[in-house]
């Protein structure tokens, strides 16, 4: 079990690292998709891709250190974080795109399932 959730802590991790930099990067492929957003966000779209993107670089470092420390704490608001940026994910999917892109859909449900299973174990603890 101490294998499973290390490894689903750094997929988890690796997974917002690899949505959070080519926002910050300025990916052409994430500048478009955040235009998209302009009709239910009243806020550049820059601003809202950089500031979306260090919110994911925030939670994939939260992850990794709760993987490396294991604080109890430090779980409960990077698996907080991820499951609040994932339900934004979906709602920004559904209402703000012309179509959903399925496969964002799969991984924002995914984890927030594992957000919501990690949540409760973690405050058993």
């Amino acid at each position: 079990m101490k294998k499973f959730n290390t490894i689903t802590n750094l997929v988890a991790g690796g997974l917002m690292l690899f949505f959070a930099i080519p926002k910050l990067i300025g990916i052409e492929k994430s500048v478009k998709g955040f235009e998209q957003f302009k009709s239910l966000v009243p806020l550049d779209a820059d601003v809202f891709r950089i500031f979306t993107g260090s919110v994911e670089l925030l939670i994939a470092i939260l992850l990794i250190a709760f993987t490396i420390n294991k604080k109890v704490n430090l779980g409960k608001i990077a698996y907080f974080f991820l499951l609040s940026t994932m339900i934004g994910g979906l709602i920004m999917e559904f209402f703000a795109r012309p179509q959903p892109d399925i496969m964002l859909v799969v991984i924002a449900i995914i984890l927030s399932v594992l957000s919501i299973y990690k949540l409760k174990l973690l405050l058993k603890k």
